[in-house]
């Protein structure tokens, strides 16, 4: 299957707000208007085969940071994940809790570990790309 990642429209809000909101335990709560301003901004990428979304910003220092990136269980392991991440302008920084299985595969991907934080309800792995 070839995927493809695009820059999100306020057309595909609806589509990533119900993903989002079915992740709310691994992503926490996403509100829409962060979602629309982050399509206006071109900071919202989506994969139309799977729905899988990832939103982003690069900070004043050049560094982007990933602030969700999700894909569907189902599409897992299928390289959308690598997509994104090959679509995301370099230094890429972002925080994961520790006990989320997505701590392997930034690992995989060769991001490095910089450093560990004590989050608002659980403890964040801090990884780098770059």
């Amino acid at each position: 299957m070839n995927f493809l990642v695009r820059l999100a429209n306020l057309e595909d809000i609806n589509r990533i707000k119900l993903l989002a909101d079915k992740h709310r335990k691994e992503l926490g709560f996403i509100i829409r208007s962060a979602l629309v301003d982050s399509v206006n901004h071109n900071r919202l990428l989506v994969e139309d085969c799977s729905g899988a979304f990832c939103n982003f910003r690069k900070r004043k220092d050049n560094v982007t940071v990933i602030y969700e990136i999700c894909v569907p269980a189902e599409f897992r392991n299928m390289g959308i994940g690598k997509l994104f991440i090959a679509n995301i302008e370099k230094p890429i920084q972002l925080k994961c809790p520790v006990d989320n299985e997505s701590n392997l595969f930034y690992n995989k991907l060769g991001f490095v570990l910089i450093r560990k934080e004590t989050g608002k309800k659980r403890e964040l792995n801090v990884w780098r790309l770059g």
